[in-house]
């Protein structure tokens, strides 16, 4: 039996699965039975979306409706109501479509208050900011099928109960000062060490991983990360324009290519064969490492950090 919008409302309302995790049980929704976990498209060879983001689908394809979350890796101003108010309300910007309120201090929402002139298939009725109690912040929308759009007031309804059912799980995001450790497909194990305040984002691949650590700032601050990609064609080009700093990594002399590709942004970045033979579809395992900072001396810190990449023994295989 084909499932209606109107029957997914009363479900929302009145027979909720109760306790459904979001972003590795950071946030938990009470949405309808016919809930289940989705995953974005991607091309081929590109990299599948990371662990910093959740996706629901409910209903039939045709009908479906998409419960989207998303880790923004910032941190929450100081006045958090007036930062939601101005997030939420730059969805207005071309015209006053979205309607904003608070669920408590931590929750802010906007409501589409009209249908859309012409349905997209993917219309946007609802978005939520969440500060978490670690003071970061996530994202939240509910986008509906061109199938619903045309009962907007349905639409609202549906994408409120789901914001007003929002609360915070047992899930944490790791921020601390700590060794983390990358295992490529039993491959390689790469143990990383991990500054305060950095959070990790892994985007897996079909034959090769891309690693990122990203530093808890605030909206306004400047960008600050480093990567560390692990497959057989990496990304990677010598620019004759970069200052060399030679160095090691993980065991492999490196050479790393500094450069700003604009003001207010330092980047570096190098590359290493790891390996000559891969078990599975190319020839030769590389690493590349990727650091963009908002200084100079931030830079050097960061490659500094990466200096102390190690390889670690590959656990054992299990025995067919």
């Amino acid at each position: 039996m084909k499932t209606t919008l109107f029957t997914l409302i009363l479900t929302a309302v009145a027979a909720l699965a109760a306790d459904m995790p979001v972003l590795n049980d950071r946030l938990i929704l009470d949405l309808p039975k016919e809930a289940q976990y989705g995953q974005r498209t991607t091309a081929l060879m590109a990299a599948a979306p990371g662990d910093d983001e959740t996706l629901i689908w409910i209903g039939e394809e045709g009908d479906r409706i998409a419960v989207y979350a998303k880790e923004l890796d910032v941190l929450a101003d100081a006045d958090f109501d007036k930062q939601a108010r101005e997030f939420l309300d730059a969805y207005n910007e071309k015209a006053p479509l979205y309607e904003i309120k608070a669920l408590n201090a931590d929750v802010y929402y906007a409501l589409r208050k009209k249908a859309p002139a012409r349905a997209t298939g993917a219309d946007l009725f609802g978005v939520a900011l969440v500060r978490h109690r670690d003071g970061s912040l996530i994202r939240m929308q509910i986008l509906f099928a061109a199938n619903h759009v045309s009962k907007p007031e349905e639409c609202r309804t549906w994408a409120e109960n789901a914001f007003r059912s929002m609360r915070f799980g047992t899930g944490s995001r790791n921020s601390v000062e700590r060794t983390d450790d990358i295992n490529f497909f039993n491959e390689l194990v790469l143990e990383v060490p991990v500054p305060q305040g950095y959070v990790r984002t892994t985007n897996p691949g079909v034959d090769f991983t891309y690693t990122t650590y990203t530093k808890l700032t605030t909206w306004d601050a400047p960008t600050n990360y480093f990567g560390i990609y692990l497959g057989d064609h990496p990304n990677f080009e010598e620019r004759k324009d970069a200052q060399i700093i030679k160095s090691t990594a993980a065991g492999k002399k490196v050479t790393w290519f500094c450069f700003s590709p604009r003001p207010g942004v330092y980047a570096a970045e190098c590359c290493v064969r790891m390996s000559g033979q891969r078990n599975f579809s190319g020839p030769s395992l590389y690493m590349h490492l990727i650091v963009v900072a908002p200084s100079p001396e931030e830079r050097a810190a960061q490659i500094k950090q990466l200096e102390q990449l190690k390889k670690k023994d590959v656990p054992a295989k299990s025995k067919k």
